[in-house]
């Protein structure tokens, strides 16, 4: 059973944090997108557009760069999210063959059992 918990944020009112306790189970897609609409509906509560800043879309922007296959390393730098000694926390236990796909230039970039 995974459990997300919605708490007060430290950004101040309306920012929302969600801690997920996830007991050893995958996120499913409607808890992933439970999350994306915490951190959406955070973002505009904090960046608000009519104070002049871009709320949701800086969100929305670095999601599309990293779905148009912009390296992550890269989007965390550029949105200014890489910070020194708080990095992830990512074990890979894959066991499948893994084939990373460059489509402009038609190449495997990568290939890993």
């Amino acid at each position: 059973m995974v459990l997300l918990m919605l708490v007060d944020g430290r950004k101040g009112h309306g920012d929302i944090l969600v801690k997920v306790t996830a007991y050893d189970e995958p996120l499913s897609f409607s808890e992933w997108l439970f999350l994306g609409k915490c951190y959406l509906d955070s973002e505009a509560v904090y960046y608000p557009i009519r104070k002049g800043f871009i709320g949701r879309a800086m969100l929305l922007n670095a999601l599309t760069e990293i779905s148009q296959g912009v390296p992550f390393d890269k989007v965390l730098e550029r949105y200014k999210l890489k910070r020194k000694g708080k990095g992830l926390n990512i074990r890979d236990k894959r066991k499948r063959v893994y084939v990373d796909f460059d489509m402009n230039r038609g190449v495997v970039l990568k290939s890993t059992q």
